[in-house]
């Protein structure tokens, strides 16, 4: 979708990919990166961390980012560029590999310590119909841990709990509730995303377990008020 939007808009794009070649573009060495204006690292959340520090013992001269949806393993990494000199930056486009166009959707860019490597990112990322914001890389797992990673679990919990009570969502027609057509509209599309990319937004975040640990204090606390039955005490919760 980037390398589509970016030479849509009149950009030469190269692709270096070691595992396949994608089509209608031009696949390159690795070395290539130091002679790039921008390189953009995408790749599964596994490999980022490996690939990102392979690009960047390249000391590219231009800018340097990558779009993956957990950045802690990466701050390291980032960090060092940072006292080198080089460029570097990172992006997180918060939408699923189905969309088709980057128009009207969101997407966070993380300021790494290069202030003129931020600017640059979110002009790389202008002109597509993109709501962009910008944060500090290091606030990023915590804040994509309370929205992204809590959707995702919230659906992942309401698919298997729904498994376990044996609810065939299909055969629901007259039967279901517009709050729970819309729980469906949440949940499914992330029960029928690939495994590969679901997990690890939850396991390499750092941030997940004290999400689960929340999530636990606070079905404790909603069971109690339901238990007690005291309107007044349900009502301020």
């Amino acid at each position: 979708l980037l390398a589509r939007s970016f030479r849509d808009a009149g950009r030469a794009v190269a692709i270096h990919d070691p595992g396949a070649r994608l089509a209608g573009f031009p696949s390159v060495p690795l070395e290539t990166v130091a002679a790039a204006d921008v390189v953009v690292v995408s790749t599964s959340l596994e490999a980022t961390p490996a690939v990102l520090a392979e690009v960047l013992a390249l000391s590219p001269p231009g800018l340097v980012l990558d779009v993956a949806s957990v950045k802690g393993p990466l701050l390291p990494l980032y960090a060092r560029a940072a006292r080198r000199g080089l460029t570097v930056a990172s992006a997180h486009p918060m939408f699923g590999p189905g969309v088709r166009t980057l128009a009207g959707q969101n997407l966070i860019v993380c300021d790494a310590g290069v202030p003129a490597a931020t600017r640059a990112t979110t002009r790389l990322f202008s002109g597509f119909g993109l709501r962009l914001a910008t944060i500090p890389i290091d606030d990023h797992d915590r804040w994509v841990a309370r929205t992204l990673g809590l959707a995702h679990l919230l659906s992942l919990l309401a698919g298997s709990t729904l498994a376990r009570e044996g609810v065939k969502v299909k055969s629901l027609d007259g039967l279901a509730s517009t709050s729970f057509r819309n729980l469906c509209l949440l949940a499914a599309p992330i029960l029928h995303q690939a495994p590969d990319l679901t997990l690890p937004i939850q396991a390499r975040n750092p941030r997940t377990p004290a999400l689960f640990d929340l999530l636990a204090e606070e079905l404790s606390s909603w069971r109690a008020l339901v238990e007690a039955n005291d309107l007044a005490a349900f009502d301020r919760k």
